[in-house]
């Protein structure tokens, strides 16, 4: 029996070449949105089946939002959107998780006066 991830990664490519079919899609940024995701499901072990496939629906949503957006506004003359999307969602879900981690060890009580030493 296949891995969960990998299971979600065919599915994911099942549904990325449907969504192809479809006009005015930007299939370009769609296919580079969905490797930098998948690359993250991946390797991100640690994390859940559940927790790991809405990770890859943020990531995915993200790089094909953000990434043309930042790539035309940064970088006018590239031609493809395939790779700026690719690293916005492999980016966007790892540094929300740095974030997020850091909030949860952060220690406010040391930022007011009168607080812990």
């Amino acid at each position: 029996m296949a891995e969960p991830s990998t299971t979600a990664v065919a599915a994911g490519t099942a549904g990325l070449t449907l969504a192809s079919l479809m006009i005015g899609l930007d299939v370009s940024a769609l296919i580079g949105a969905f490797a930098g995701a998948s690359l993250f499901v991946v390797s991100a072990r640690e994390l859940s089946i559940v927790e790991r496939l809405i990770y890859l629906l943020i990531s995915i949503l993200m790089g094909y939002l953000v990434g043309p957006t930042l790539a035309r506004h940064f970088y006018p003359s590239w031609d493809t959107t395939a790779l700026p999307a690719f690293l916005t969602a492999v980016a966007v879900v790892t540094f929300s998780l740095r974030v997020i981690e850091g909030v949860k060890s952060l220690d406010v009580s040391r930022l007011f006066p009168g607080g812990r030493k």
